[in-house]
């Protein structure tokens, strides 16, 4: 994995304006200054209106810093002239994929991005079949998206934005609106583009099972970077996160609670597989 920042957020602080006569709104992210490398699989947790949505729009110049700078593979996202090509470098998905889908079948939706860059027929083609199959949705390519379920959308609008070959995705909350199934469909699929197809990805969830999974977590409060560090770094934080509303994964409650009762475990484990194996061992010591 290449060792090179992607994209840097330089003190980066965001206001959304106000309406006339209105006061001043507060800023959505203050002072935020991370670096996302190429090959970063990130999770970003935090309550709704600590910053997480409106880092994810000023990763490809939906949104401009009101301080600071975004730079994205170098280029500034305040440049208006390298829009196109930002927006080509990072991608952005978002919660609800009826609001993504633009076409009536499948294929033709995920070929609209890659129409738009005007590229030949061929390679369109190629691309449009390719990230089908990427997200396992190639057997739907003609179906027509509503009669999808709500993973299976998420899927087909993931599949429109890796069609246009980014090296970044940010996701925004992509599985807020899906049920227990249809999350896991699209973590997989996340975790797929990231592991075999080298795409840098970039998650922002509530569900701290999620982010447990990342090999950086993020954690936003009150428009600011609260923490940062490995997930077992982060959530070893649990006093602190409780104190900020947010919350342990559930296996890392029961390891803590195991612990206190004096039973000889790792109060931070993240993995079930590594709780279900510590667990055996005690036992088989018995």
């Amino acid at each position: 994995m290449e060792d090179k920042n992607l994209v840097q957020f330089q003190n980066v602080s965001f206001r959304y304006e106000s309406a006339e006569g209105e006061e001043q709104n507060p800023f959505a992210v203050k002072n935020i200054s991370f670096d996302i490398k190429q090959g970063d699989c990130i999770a970003v947790l935090g309550h709704n209106g600590s910053g997480k949505s409106t880092l994810a729009k000023l990763s490809n110049s939906i949104l401009i810093p009101t301080e600071g700078k975004v730079l994205v593979d170098g280029m500034d996202t305040a440049d208006e002239s390298k829009s196109y090509d930002i927006r080509k470098t990072v991608g952005v998905v978002f919660q609800n994929p009826d609001n993504q889908i633009v076409a009536s079948v499948v294929e033709e939706d995920v070929a609209f991005g890659p129409e738009n860059l005007g590229l030949p027929r061929e390679e369109i083609r190629k691309r449009v079949d390719d990230s089908l199959k990427a997200v396992g949705m190639y057997d739907y390519r003609f179906s027509e998206p509503h009669k999808l379920s709500g993973g299976q959308k998420q899927r087909v609008a993931i599949a429109g934005i890796i069609a246009m070959l980014p090296k970044c995705i940010f996701f925004d909350e992509p599985t807020a609106m899906l049920d227990p199934q249809g999350r896991k469909e699209v973590m997989k699929t996340i975790f797929k583009l990231n592991r075999e197809l080298g795409i840098t990805v970039v998650y922002i969830t509530h569900f701290m099972e999620e982010a447990a999974l990342a090999r950086k977590v993020i954690v936003m409060d009150n428009a600011e970077i609260l923490l940062t560090g490995t997930p077992k770094e982060v959530f070893s934080n649990a006093e602190l996160l409780r104190d900020r509303g947010l919350d342990i994964p559930k296996i890392s409650s029961l390891s803590r609670e195991l612990k206190r009762e004096g039973i000889d475990i790792d109060g931070n484990i993240l993995d079930t597989a590594e709780f279900v194996d510590r667990i055996s061992q005690l036992l088989g010591d018995k």
